[in-house]
């Protein structure tokens, strides 16, 4: 029976290190290129495709904003009248010939322009806010990827203790001091470890393949993080970052632009109501005698009370309802900045727990704990129950602080700021 548990952690050892061999072997075909975070939201702006489609949309709003400026094309006619019946038309005896152009009165052009500028001013705001987003997803997968490459790490620290454990319950069975179910249980442990490593790594490699895939990577290279999971304290105050976040937020210029180009809209439906400018030049040829002529005149908005009308009713409603709508962006941002401000300080407090006692306590704990197993003076629960201890609280401590960069990336998203982490 002893036989047969030692001969199935040895298998389970081995195959956990073919799988660490292959995986490596993969690694090494691929080229890593360490980069910052910094580095990270360059490279992934650069090579986003929404963000490059964004840009172009920039350029097809310039140019919508030239085309409300245009006029229509003036209108050219010409008429021969007054032939002989049976003659060709060269022998007309009146000709005409005219061109006419019609224009929008004065003011309407102006609101066309301002409208227009607004739309270039919010398609570029839509740019920013975009590179906002992009950002907060790219820094959450950042540290998801640093997080679960410190996991394997501290995993492989495990697999170290658990091989001191079972060396020490080795020595203690050989001197006849433990019985052989201490060592079963330690190569048992230990396996177990050893199969955490390899889903540890299996983590590691999904979370390397979504950023490589958020910064457009070749297949063949890997984004390796140059940062770790360091621990800064930040000084927040949430009224600066409400204030902040009001101010700035793109979301919330987005729909304070909508209502002033719906504004404009108001002012152009209400230009409806004012005459269109037309005059016109006309060249005249009766019999063998040269005459010119002009004509000037404007349009009657003789249908206002269903056409004009209708135009303004639905203007104004558009701005009402882009004004609630903003009104209620800003409740939305608030309420959204006081829930990740808390996330934040919730974290924090967690991980200065961690740092605070925690950490060092079950570290001593540990070390006590083995230290009397090798002299005889506890049994080998009592240093499993303290290894299992430590090791959770040292996972734990990294998820807090994986948890802590994720929350803090979205208090910046939400108060449109870069907080040094």
């Amino acid at each position: 029976m002893i036989n047969r548990i030692i001969t199935f952690s040895l298998r389970v050892r081995l195959i956990v290190l073919f799988m660490l061999f292959l995986s490596l072997q993969g690694i090494a075909q691929t080229q890593d290129t360490t980069i910052t975070l910094e580095d990270a939201v360059e490279i992934g702006v650069k090579n986003n495709l929404a963000i490059l489609a964004v840009e172009k949309d920039i350029a097809a709003t310039k140019g919508k904003a030239i085309t409300g400026l245009g006029v229509e094309d003036p209108e050219v006619s010409g008429s021969w009248t007054e032939i002989p019946k049976g003659s060709g038309v060269s022998n007309y005896n009146e000709r005409n010939f005219t061109i006419s152009q019609s224009i929008d009165f004065p003011t309407n052009y102006i609101h066309r322009k301002k409208r227009g500028d607004l739309d270039i001013e919010r398609s570029q705001v839509m740019l920013q806010e975009r590179k906002l987003e992009l950002r907060t997803r790219i820094e959450k997968v950042y540290y998801q990827l640093v997080g679960s490459r410190e996991q394997v790490n501290l995993i492989r620290e495990n697999i170290s203790l658990a091989e001191n454990f079972l060396d020490a319950a080795q020595k203690r069975y050989n001197a006849g001091k433990a019985p052989i179910l201490e060592v079963k249980r330690a190569q048992i442990v230990l396996s177990n470890i050893e199969n955490e490593l390899a889903v540890a790594q299996s983590n590691y490699e999904n979370n390397q393949a979504a950023l490589n895939a958020l910064l457009a990577f070749p297949d063949e290279k890997n984004a390796v993080p140059a940062d770790s999971l360091t621990y800064r304290l930040l000084n927040l105050n949430l009224n600066d970052l409400l204030l902040q976040a009001i101010e700035t937020h793109p979301l919330l210029l987005i729909y304070n632009l909508t209502a002033k180009i719906a504004d404009k809209n108001v002012s152009l439906a209400k230009g409806s109501y004012l005459p269109k400018i037309f005059g016109g030049y006309t060249a005249q040829k009766i019999g063998g005698n040269k005459f010119r002529g002009v004509e000037a005149g404007i349009s009657i908005p003789l249908w206002a009370p269903v056409n004009q009308r209708g135009q303004v009713m639905e203007s104004k409603g558009n701005l009402a309802a882009t004004k609630y709508r903003e009104q209620n962006a800003v409740l939305v941002r608030k309420a959204r900045v006081k829930g990740a401000y808390s996330k934040v300080i919730a974290a924090l407090e967690q991980v200065d727990k961690y740092q605070s006692n925690l950490l060092q306590q079950s570290e001593e704990l540990y070390k006590l704990t083995l230290r009397s197993y090798e002299e005889g003076k506890v049994d080998y629960l009592k240093v499993l129950d303290a290894q299992t201890s430590y090791i959770n609280i040292n996972k734990s401590y990294i998820d807090a602080l994986a948890y802590y960069k994720i929350q803090v990336a979205d208090l910046e998203f939400e108060t449109n700021q870069n907080f040094v982490q």
